[in-house]
């Protein structure tokens, strides 16, 4: 009868390192926040860049009415997301600035590194030309923190 002393332990560090790994998994954990917010119909920016020319705009804003946004504690990244469902030609573009003054742009949604040590400002510029949506119109904004 063959003995399986010298392979235990390696079993079952095998084992330790696959829980470990899905300990690991489940510690991440993601809260969204969705805010219907009334579009303001306003041109502005100029050039290609990031946002670009742009002809109306959605800020998020806190729990007060600030537009400087605090994540929860342990978050290590956020992604804002321009959920509203309008038919094209609807096109938009999703700009956080950080109170560093770092900034991410990009196309409907974008992702960035964030802490609860910081501020964000979050806007969805629209890049067509209205409708839709009009005036007032609520646009559907949605920030998603991702913590550990």
């Amino acid at each position: 009868m063959k003995t399986m002393k010298n392979q235990t332990p390696q079993a079952i560090c095998a084992i330790l390192v696959l829980l470990a790994g899905f300990a690991a998994s489940l510690a991440w954990a993601a809260d969204t926040i969705s805010q219907a917010i009334p579009i303001t119909v306003q041109s502005g920016g100029s050039g290609s860049g990031c946002p670009g020319t742009w002809t109306g705009y959605a800020k998020m804003t806190n729990g007060v009415g600030s537009l400087w946004i605090t994540p929860p504690t342990n978050t290590v990244s956020g992604i804002l997301k321009d959920a509203s469902s309008f038919a094209s030609p609807y096109a938009s573009v999703a700009y956080v600035k950080c109170s560093d003054l770092h900034t991410w742009c990009d196309s409907n949604s974008v992702t960035f590194p964030a802490t609860n040590s910081k501020n964000y400002e979050m806007i969805v510029y629209v890049k067509s030309t209205p409708p839709p949506p009009t005036n007032g119109q609520p646009m559907n904004l949605q920030v998603t923190w991702q913590t550990q």
